[in-house]
């Protein structure tokens, strides 16, 4: 395995970020957020796993230690529960629009930016490894462009342990794989020892941010703590003059409408923000899924 290439140097010079980008699929900043915003949706979120019995009594919240034999995954009724209540945190979605992340979108993307509001957070819990998310495309699950771009990032420092992600760099060039059902999220799954590619992954800490294109094979990693549950957003972007389906402007999992996720925020700058471009819609097919037998 290779470590993460750092493109923090290229931030100010988008030629060469572009370039980067074509290159690997991928794109690695250090340290681009600043903590606040990052530790406000990391301490949010944990509180609802503790009200929701995920994590042990009698430990400090941010040390996020599962209760004792509690190993829920996504569908789980306990964990959709849960979800639900994090869908509703205003400080989850606000953090899909930092500055920082957003310029540096822009500079790869060289135009304004659509931050998809279908936001996804994990709440990965340890010993649980046979639904760890498998190697996979997010095309196939967003679909509209392929320049749809992931921002994977950790909420709290994340040491390969405690189960991260990783990236094959240049497999964004093959297209769209065939696809295979699999254990983990979104139930598909890739093979890549054809590809004859080297995986890039490595620790990660708070504030770090790892972008990929969706063609761009990707996976978790198993979460091998004994006790630790693991924090971490799924944002998605694109160019505002390219394509989208109409589910990533829907909630994730679609269980609660916007009116019932945004009931009680404090600000309203992150609320129908989308609604202001004239987007163009594309058509989702299910013919991946299809292929696999889902």
């Amino acid at each position: 395995m290779q470590p993460f290439h750092d493109s923090t140097s290229l931030l100010l010079d988008p030629a060469a970020l572009r370039e980067q980008a074509v290159q690997d699929g991928y794109l690695f900043f250090a340290g681009l957020l600043p903590r606040e915003p990052v530790l406000d949706a990391r301490r949010e979120i944990l509180e609802v796993c503790a009200r929701h019995g995920f994590l042990a009594e009698g430990r400090a919240l941010d040390e996020a230690i599962a209760a004792p034999g509690v190993r829920f995954r996504e569908g789980d009724p306990e964990y959709m529960a849960a979800y639900d209540e994090i869908q509703r945190l205003e400080s989850f979605h606000a953090l899909a629009h930092q500055p920082p992340l957003l310029a540096a979108l822009r500079s790869l993307f060289g135009e304004e930016v659509l931050v998809h509001p279908r936001n996804i957070a994990r709440v990965m819990f340890p010993q649980n490894n046979d639904y760890t998310t498998p190697a996979h495309q997010d095309y196939v699950h967003i679909q509209g462009t392929e320049e749809t771009w992931t921002a994977w990032i950790p909420l709290g420092d994340c040491p390969r342990q405690l189960g991260g992600l990783e990236v094959l760099p240049g497999s964004h060039r093959f297209g769209v794989l065939p696809v295979r059902s699999a254990y983990g999220a979104g139930g598909l799954g890739v093979e890549t020892d054809s590809l004859g590619l080297e995986w890039a992954g490595g620790d990660l800490r708070m504030g770090d941010v790892l972008l990929f294109q969706s063609l761009c094979v990707h996976r978790g990693i198993n979460n091998g703590t004994p006790d630790r549950v693991r924090l971490s957003v799924d944002y998605r972007y694109q160019g505002v003059s390219r394509p989208v389906t109409e589910g990533s402007l829907l909630p994730h999992f679609n269980r609660l409408s916007w009116d019932e996720i945004y009931r009680g925020w404090e600000r309203t700058e992150h609320q129908y923000y989308w609604r202001r471009y004239d987007l163009r819609m594309a058509e989702f097919t299910r013919q991946y899924h299809a292929s696999a037998g889902k």
